[in-house]
C-alpha cells in the first residue's frame, strides 16, 4: 500500500518530532516536510503536494483556518487535522465552517491520535473537542451549499449514493464528495448520525410525503 505523504506544520520542533515519532508507529505515513509557519505552510502544501496536513492552529503567519479553503480548491483530495493545545468552541467551529478534517488536541494518547488520522484519511470527520451548546442557535448553525442541502435532503429520505446519483444526474464519485463535506462540517462519523444531528438541530426537515 502507498505510504500516505505527510506535511507537518507547528512553531515547536520538539510538537514536530513527537508527532513523527507517533505516525512513523504505523508504516502507513511518511512525513515529506516540516514548517513552522502559516506562510511556509501554503508554500510547502504546493511544492510537495501531500495528502495530508497536520498543523498547529496558533503559529506565527497566517492560520491555517484561512488557508484551508484555498488548499482544499488547489487539492481535493488533501486532508487537513488540527493538532492543537486549544479548544475553544469559536476555534472548532471556524474549524468546521472552513473545511477542516479532523481536530485533536496535543494532550491526547498516541494511539487515540493514530485512529483519529485514520478516521480522516478513511473520510470521517473527527473533532475531540466537545461544542458549547450554549452559543447562539444562528450562530452555531452549519452552514451547507446548496448541493449540500439537496443531497443531504436525500440522505434523509435513506436513498443511496447511487440513486442520489442518479436522481440528480452527477456521478456517485462526486456525491461521496459532497457526503464527506457534510459529515466534516457536521462533525458526524456517519451518514446516520448526521442524519439524527441534522434533525436535532433543525438543519434540515423531514421532508413530507
Amino acid at each position: 500500500m502507498e505510504q500516505v505523504k505527510v506535511l507537518l506544520a507547528d512553531d515547536h520542533l520538539i510538537i514536530r518530532e513527537g508527532l513523527k515519532i507517533v505516525l512513523e508507529m504505523a508504516k502507513t505515513y511518511k512525513i515529506i516536510g516540516e514548517v513552522s509557519s502559516g506562510d511556509e505552510l501554503m508554500d510547502s502544501a504546493k511544492r510537495l503536494e501531500p495528502d495530508l496536513i497536520i498543523s498547529d492552529l496558533k503559529m506565527p503567519g497566517v492560520s491555517i483556518i484561512e488557508i484551508c479553503p484555498e488548499l482544499k480548491d488547489i487539492f481535493s483530495e488533501l486532508k487537513i487535522v488540527i493538532f492543537t493545545a486549544y479548544d475553544e468552541s469559536d476555534d472548532v467551529y471556524r474549524a468546521l465552517q472552513a473545511g477542516i478534517d479532523g481536530y485533536i488536541k496535543k494532550d491526547t494518547h498516541p494511539q487515540a491520535i493514530l485512529n483519529a488520522v485514520d478516521m480522516v484519511m478513511h473520510g470521517y470527520a473527527c473533532f475531540q473537542p466537545k461544542l458549547d451548546r450554549k452559543r447562539n442557535k444562528e450562530e452555531a448553525r452549519i452552514q451547507l451549499t446548496e448541493r449540500e442541502h439537496e443531497i443531504f435532503q436525500l440522505v434523509i429520505d435513506n436513498l443511496s449514493n447511487q440513486q442520489i446519483a442518479e436522481r440528480l444526474c452527477i456521478s456517485e464519485a462526486t456525491v461521496k464528495t459532497h457526503i464527506s463535506s457534510i459529515l466534516r462540517k457536521t462533525g458526524q462519523p456517519n451518514r446516520s448520525q448526521a442524519v439524527l444531528f441534522a434533525l436535532k438541530e433543525g438543519i434540515l426537515p423531514i421532508a413530507n410525503r
